[in-house]
């Protein structure tokens, strides 16, 4: 009979459009951000080379022009001169191209001069962004100091954080799970009211209630996860030929631990294979909390459609009361509610200051709430008085 739960799940969450559809959108997300997005995303202090040109041949004319005029005299008041000034941005300007040409990452990183760019990008885009860029941007030194000292070989896509491991980092850190946990949601909110439309029994050796469930609930899981490993697969293999894969010891951002209480959080890094390694527990506890979380909210209001909304309010409900300086929520510390490690990249760097291991034992005292609630309601709700 499990085999048969097993093979009928499945083959419903293939069959089913709705989970086609967002197949194919998350498929097409995939080749949109690796072909479109991210080769047109400038990193942080990335150079155009072409506005740099530009720049290179007005600050030249410049310089001519007050040559000519005889026009190089520092003026009294600024200690400096339009020529002076021209010609230095000029002379920065052309060793920064020529180290581009080359090609010279290294020397890259050392010539400290960078031109100044009026276009920045806009802060509102960066905030709706769902990757963690703005987050790392504190750790460029340390990051800097690997590449010239450590990194073999060492590219401009490594710097810029183009690579296929970073990019999964940066998802990760940002609001990756969240996007994560929404498809998971969406994807199996049906999968147990299904059986209310059926109009025959089936066949088979007869399986307790909590049993069938529970095979159902880890069956679509499974695919759910099938489906992950195989865009993650994708990614990684278009990412990786277009940027380069990166190395599983390029460094990541992380907050150290403060030397004394009146001390700051001092900036350190870690390796981002240990990044990644640290976050799939995470991942995992929670998607199968929010499985069974599906699985008993389908029970209780027998219909898919408001399932999803009652699951997606739980998700996001963190989202209305929580902020940086949120330390207690009804006089308890934050680290002790499950809802604080959806974001668990902050976790795992150390940016909220929740303990990791902490952050485990939470989740899985939940699932253990979870699956008694689970267990009580199949009690409650029998099989035929769902399927009526």
């Amino acid at each position: 009979m499990i085999k048969q739960i097993i093979s009928e799940t499945f083959t419903y969450m293939w069959r089913n459009k709705k989970n086609r559809l967002v197949m194919v959108l998350c498929l097409g997300a995939v080749l949109l951000h690796s072909l479109v997005l991210l080769p047109n995303r400038p990193g942080h202090d990335e150079v155009d080379i072409t506005k740099l040109e530009r720049q290179m041949e007005a600050n030249k004319q410049t310089f001519e022009d007050q040559l000519e005029k005889g026009l190089t005299v520092p003026t009294f008041f600024t200690g400096t001169s339009a020529y002076e000034v021209a010609r230095n941005e000029y002379v920065n300007q052309r060793e920064l191209l020529t180290t581009l040409k080359n090609g010279d990452v290294r020397r890259y990183l050392e010539t400290p001069y960078r031109p100044l760019d009026d276009e920045n990008e806009d802060e509102q885009e960066e905030a709706f962004s769902i990757q963690g860029y703005d987050k790392e941007w504190y750790f460029l030194n340390q990051k800097t100091d690997y590449y010239l000292t450590k990194a073999e070989p060492l590219t401009f896509h490594m710097v810029h954080e183009r690579t296929s491991l970073q990019q999964l980092h940066l998802f990760m850190i940002g609001k990756g799970p969240y996007v994560l946990l929404l498809i998971l949601l969406f994807m199996i909110s049906d999968v147990i009211t299904k059986d209310r439309a059926l109009r025959t029994q089936k066949a088979g050796v007869p399986i307790n209630w909590f049993g069938y469930l529970l095979a159902q609930s880890l069956t679509a899981l499974g695919f759910v996860t099938l489906f992950f490993t195989a865009l993650f697969s994708i990614f990684i293999l278009l990412n990786g030929l277009l940027y380069g894969f990166g190395s599983f010891a390029m460094p990541v951002g992380m907050i150290g631990e403060a030397g004394t209480t009146y001390l700051a959080p001092t900036l350190t890094t870690m390796e981002i294979g240990t990044f990644l390694l640290k976050s799939v527990p995470y991942l995992v506890l929670l998607m199968y909390g929010f499985t069974r979380l599906n699985t008993l909210f389908s029970l209780i209001i027998k219909h898919d459609i408001v399932t999803f909304i009652v699951s997606v309010f739980i998700l996001l409900f963190p989202q209305l009361y929580y902020s940086a300086g949120t330390e207690k929520l009804l006089g308890v510390p934050m680290s002790f509610y499950p809802q604080s490690y959806y974001a668990f990249g902050d976790v795992i760097t150390n940016r909220l200051a929740f303990p990791y291991d902490r952050g485990l034992l939470v989740l899985v005292m939940t699932l253990v709430i979870i699956e008694i609630l689970n267990y009580t309601a199949t009690k409650l709700i029998k099989r035929q008085a769902y399927v009526r």
